[in-house]
């Protein structure tokens, strides 16, 4: 009997994960995803991507992209073994240089182009659990005495530094929260690592890059006219990543349903973004493919701060610019606001009208914190949404 309840269970599952149950709505939607991990280090954030819309029968092309990813993690190389490191801040370029070990606070000896070898600090390691977190004032949490050291050595020639597990914790990577200023950079290391670092041998430390999937359904028109609707469906640390994340990703799931079938005169183009929370990542990539067509779309659309339904539909545009496709009806009653930094802009830089749609002024205060929450969403504001976007594509 337990063997035929475990064969029946499993079928359950499997159909559950290519046909989820019903989402009949964004909200429902917006409840589906926010059931997966979506944060880029897990794994549930690629098995999200590679079977979102699987079980869509959509008249249209359901392609794969692959974004490289640099990540916190790096290869440690000493001498001729490669370690796992872990960084508090990303790596941009190799380092590399003679191993040195110094003590925090110590004299600063002759550390030219070397690699200094130093012990996590018992700041950092009490406050790893919320490293980069703003305390009462505002402020990002940090360890100041070890920034001004490192700071120090950096201005002394230090080529990077290496941070050995705390005593208390052998298992886990060294840790040191630097700022973002910071001009001197390093990682973490573990314990075998750590045992196996010598005065005098070389060290390179080198960035570990991946990929991370993302998700395009392309709508073919009628003409050589493209435009382009993308969402966020990646997450932070904190909350459901609701606000810039699970509202707009929800809404456009339920719009390319709307428009399957619809005949537009341009292609339209609907991009699900991965990334580390902010979709970066699998924009630029997006970006780069597009300049490799020769491709200047009418607009980019993103569906940013959207789905609470706090204010009226406003859009946001460089300089409050209003572009020809925006003098349809769908736009008569859009209040035009200015867009500020974001993932659009280096779009913008390449000669791309963008625009992004929100729907709230204050919710941004709560983005990437424990309050963005699907609590936050509205059913009847996402409805309305996916009611006015498909009566904008259709006229496309």
């Amino acid at each position: 009997m337990n063997i035929l309840f475990n064969f029946i269970y499993a079928l359950f599952v499997t159909f559950l994960y290519l046909n989820p149950l019903s989402l009949d709505t964004p909200y429902e939607t917006a409840e589906y995803f926010a059931s997966y991990d979506r944060h880029v280090d897990s794994w549930e954030n690629a098995e999200l991507f590679e079977s979102l819309g699987f079980d869509l029968d959509l008249n249209m092309d359901r392609i794969m992209h692959d974004a490289p990813l640099q990540t916190f993690y790096t290869d440690v190389t000493i001498e001729d073994e490669v370690f796992d490191g872990y960084s508090s801040m990303m790596m941009e370029e190799p380092i590399q240089g003679d191993i040195i070990h110094i003590e925090w606070d110590a004299p600063i000896p002759d550390v030219t182009d070397k690699i200094v070898v130093l012990p996590m600090t018992d700041v950092s390691f009490e406050a790893r659990d919320n490293a980069y977190h703003l305390d009462h004032y505002g402020e990002v949490i940090n360890d100041e005495a070890a920034n001004r050291y490192l700071t120090k050595l950096k201005e002394a020639g230090a080529a990077g530094y290496l941070i050995t597990p705390h005593k208390e914790a052998s298992d886990e990577f060294g840790f040191v929260h630097v700022s973002a200023w910071l001009r001197l950079s390093g990682t973490g290391v573990g314990i075998e690592a750590a045992e196996a670092l010598t005065d005098g041998q070389t060290v390179t430390i080198e960035p570990y890059e991946s990929e991370i999937p993302y998700t395009e359904f392309v709508q073919t028109g009628t003409t050589d006219e493209e435009v382009i609707v993308m969402a966020r469906l990646d997450s932070s640390g904190d909350g459901d990543h609701a606000l810039i994340g699970l509202g707009g990703a929800s809404i456009l799931y339920q719009v390319i349903q709307a428009m399957d079938d619809v005949k537009t005169d341009a292609t339209v183009r609907y991009v699900f973004l991965n990334g580390y929370g902010e979709g970066y990542e699998a924009s630029t990539h997006y970006l780069g493919m597009l300049e490799e067509r020769g491709m200047t779309p009418r607009t980019v659309m993103l569906l940013d701060l959207i789905g609470t339904g706090d204010t009226g539909r406003f859009v946001k545009t460089h300089g409050m610019k209003s572009y020809p496709f925006m003098d349809a009806a769908s736009f008569d009653d859009v209040e035009v606001r200015s867009l500020g930094v974001s993932i659009l802009d280096e779009y913008r830089q390449a000669g791309i009208d963008v625009i992004s749609l929100n729907d709230s002024l204050t919710a941004n205060q709560d983005v990437f914190t424990e309050d963005d929450t699907i609590d936050r969403l509205s059913e009847e504001a996402m409805l309305e949404h996916v009611d006015w976007l498909v009566e904008w594509l259709t006229t496309q």
